[in-house]
């Protein structure tokens, strides 16, 4: 568990990373150096995984979100998988419960884009029982994790 001045800490930093030291102190009550030991605890304890500049996919062409449902072949799975994180289309990869044991996202310029992946890559390269694609029309809640 972290504390609530861990938290606000972390608040400040999700709402914009690159806060100066010396203004969440301010914000927070305590000196630099407080704030600076605090905030390397909070990444060595992996409460804090990185700091990144978020995208919009849409401004560098790529319109085209697409949610794959995969039944993979059991025995095959794991070669499957190793596969499938090769693939630069997909931004995000999980494994699941059910009948299609990995749902991935993609992103792709157009639907003629997708359909040339899916055809000429994908059911291609990768031993697939089963799948469905899913386009995204309009999404309606895309956030992280906010404490």
């Amino acid at each position: 568990m972290v504390s609530k001045k861990d938290e606000l800490i972390i608040s400040i930093l999700q709402d914009r990373a690159r806060t100066p030291i010396s203004e969440i102190a301010k914000k927070i009550g305590l000196s630099e150096n407080g704030v600076r030991y605090r905030i390397e605890k909070l990444e060595k304890q992996g409460y804090i995984k990185n700091y990144t500049v978020l995208l919009d996919p849409k401004k560098f062409g790529k319109s085209t979100f697409a949610i794959f449902n995969l039944e993979m072949e059991p025995k095959r799975t794991k070669d499957s998988i190793e596969k499938l994180m090769q693939i630069d289309e997909f931004i995000k990869i999980y494994q699941t419960t059910g009948q299609y044991s990995i749902k991935a996202l993609g992103l792709f310029k157009d639907e003629e884009e997708l359909t040339t992946f899916i055809n000429n890559h994908l059911l291609y390269e990768i031993p697939i029982r089963n799948y469905s694609v899913e386009i995204i029309t309009k999404s309606i809640k895309d956030s992280i994790y906010h404490i």
